[in-house]
Parts: structure tokens; sequence; C-alpha cells
């Protein structure tokens, strides 16, 4: 009975690994194109993850900002500077980055940045600026 547990045990894992092996690798392209903001030698590990963190931040997916749709990015052109977003995108992006350097310039001993588009946006895709989640409180016009 243990024999057959072990090679049971042996074969799934065997399964498992061809089954990873077989995934297909990133869906990003190898070479990121047409970065105006980010530095052109930027690993692309930090970009995927800087844009990721983009989607969280604004509650959207790659074709908020992206000409593609759907799950499969390798139909994506990350490139393309069709869509408003993502030239609003590059403008939110200068902004964040100036305000974090005059923090720092102001003493703040932060490595990390103290705004990012979650500050404003929290999930949504407008900035949430105004109390009650984007609309005037009542509360407060009196």
């Amino acid at each position: 009975m243990t024999m057959r547990v072990y090679v049971l045990a042996s074969v799934s894992v065997v399964v498992f690994v061809l089954v990873a092996a077989a995934r297909p690798a990133a869906q990003f392209p190898p070479k990121f194109t047409n970065l105006q903001v980010f530095p052109k030698d930027v690993a692309p590990a930090d970009l995927v993850n800087t844009m990721k963190g983009f989607t969280r931040a604004l509650g959207v997916r790659c074709e908020h900002c992206h000409v593609g749709e759907g799950n499969d990015l390798t139909k994506f052109d990350f490139a393309a500077d069709t869509k408003p977003t993502k030239l609003v995108a590059r403008k939110m992006l200068t902004m964040t980055t100036t305000l974090n350097a005059a923090l720092k310039d102001m003493g703040e001993p932060s490595k990390d940045p103290k705004i990012t588009c979650f500050t404003c946006h929290r999930g949504a895709v407008k900035p949430l600026t105004t109390a009650g989640g984007g609309t005037v409180n009542q509360n407060l016009e009196r």
C-alpha cells in the first residue's frame, strides 16, 4: 500500500512539473518601447509590478490605458498612445513623483512613496477627493 502511494505521489509531481513547464512564460513583450516616464532600463518585473499597482489603485484592467482586450496580453499594443487615459496616467505619475520628491526634500525619512495613485483614487477610476466617496457631504455644506 505505501509503495502504491509513493508511486502515485511521484507521478503527480512529474505531471505537475510538466504542466507548469508547458505554460507560456510572461505574456509581456521581451523589450519595452515608448517608455516616456519610466527609465528605459527599468527591470521588467518592476514595470509589471507598477502596472499591477495601477490596476489595483484604480480598479481597472490593462485595457483601461492600453490597446487590447481580454486576458491574452500578447495581443496588446502596449506602446501605442491611442488612449487618452494612458496620457493622463503619464501626467499623474509625473505629478506623484514630483510630490514625493518634494516630501523627501522637506526631510521625509521614508524610502517608500507617501503619495501614490491610491492616495486619491482608492480603487476608483475617478479620484475620490471629496467627503462621502466622490460626492459632497451634506453635513459639510452647513
